[in-house]
């Protein structure tokens, strides 16, 4: 054989290994791909919650508790104000966070999430609730002969800083007794813990909060006492002044928790609570996956906790898309058990129109207002001047 045809034949193999290669190659490509491709649920799953002693903690803690073992999953909470969960829901720290009020504001860009840094945020429902307990309603001690808004003149108010159902919530109670914050002493704390705590140990005589937190059934034993504040429903000028600062709520009753004795309804500001949410971009089978545990697990987290019989899925009501769009991994299997008909699609649509136009016009405003500070040197109030022009342009509900 002459030296050409060996090198040939070397050349040959060696084309041949190649093309073997390359099929090596292509076909782990694909079967990489289609591995990627299937989703993996999470192993330990971050919830953000409420600090201990809210509310929002112990709804947190019996859900996990009897969703984890349905899930394979272990689950992992993480406690924080409002502002703070939906950051770990941005930064990727949290799958899912509770949320109540400030999904609504968050998603809206509205209060403190109107700051150049926050903006309006892609939340979704999860699963929600409209519960008997109060939710973001006013309490007083018994002893500050608070009986309705119009009493709070004078009166030590306990706000929670960096939650805007309180600080909005503190507003909007004030402007319902045709009062501002000028007439009452602010009391701030970090977190509901530390409103609830202030109440009980009488550092304050009002704050805004749900009465199934275990705080205020201390509170209500406790030397000061517990009323539950009544907004009267016949009181429609008052409820006007009062929506302008809390529109996604609505005069309802509360019926159980601390404060209210058996067979009492009192009258109050009501809305969906509580709200498991996540970010838009949580996959669907995500989603769907916790949606088909927290019904599998119902019976038992109700019977866990009497002030979550409003989790039951017939309680899933239109009106709970005032606060924010359903995922569409919550929507599938919502669809599955019969809950989610016409009147959910129709309502949540209209949201989420209301959401593409709020991101639009929040992108312009932030050219707009950088383009007027570096025009006049002056800095801007993005709290007030994006409120106005949400209210004026788009509309605080859909």
């Amino acid at each position: 054989m002459s030296r050409k045809q060996s090198l040939w034949k070397a050349l040959l193999g060696i084309r041949v290994l190649m093309v073997f290669a390359l099929l090596a190659f292509f076909i782990g490509t694909i079967g990489l791909t289609e591995a990627q491709a299937a989703y993996k649920f999470p192993s330990i799953i971050y919830w953000g919650t409420g600090d201990v002693g809210s509310a929002t903690y112990v709804v947190d803690a019996v859900v996990a508790e009897k969703i984890a073992p349905a899930l394979g999953s272990k689950i992992r909470l993480i406690p924080g104000n409002d502002a703070e969960r939906i950051n770990m829901l941005r930064a990727g720290r949290a799958h899912i966070a509770y949320l109540g009020a400030d999904l609504y504001w968050a998603s809206m860009g509205l209060a403190h999430y109107s700051a150049f840094a926050f903006g309006p945020q892609p939340l979704r429902i999860i699963w929600a609730g409209w519960p008997n307990f109060g939710a973001s309603i006013g309490d007083a001690t018994a002893v500050s002969g608070i009986k309705t808004p119009y009493d709070l003149k004078g009166k030590r108010v306990i706000r929670v800083i960096g939650s805007a159902w309180s600080t909005e919530g503190v507003r909007g109670t004030l402007a319902f007794g045709k009062l501002t914050l000028d007439d009452v002493t602010i009391v701030d704390v970090s977190t509901a813990g530390a409103a609830y705590k202030a109440l009980a140990e009488g550092k304050g005589d009002f704050t805004m909060g749900s009465n199934a937190s275990p705080t205020f059934y201390e509170a209500d034993a406790g030397p000061h006492g517990l009323y539950i504040v009544r907004y009267p429903h016949e009181d429609k000028e008052g409820w006007e002044r009062y929506r302008k600062f809390m529109p996604y709520q609505v005069p309802g009753y509360t019926t159980e928790g601390a404060g209210v004795k058996k067979g009492e309804k009192i009258p109050t500001p009501q809305y969906a609570n509580p709200v498991t949410t996540t970010l838009a971009s949580q996959p669907d089978e995500f989603v769907y996956a916790i949606c088909k545990a927290i019904y599998s697990k119902m019976n038992e987290i109700c019977l866990a906790y009497s002030g979550l019989e409003g989790m039951r899925p017939e309680k899933i009501i239109p009106e709970m898309t005032a606060l924010g769009p359903f995922h569409p991994g919550a929507i599938k299997f919502l669809k599955e058990i019969g809950i989610w008909k016409e009147a959910h699609e129709i309502a949540n649509k209209k949201r989420l129109v209301q959401m593409e136009k709020v991101n639009k016009r929040w992108l312009a405003y932030l050219d707009e207002a950088h383009e007027k500070m570096a025009k006049t040197g002056k800095k801007v109030d993005p709290v007030m001047e994006w409120r106005l022009i949400v209210e004026q342009e788009i509309g605080l509900l859909p």
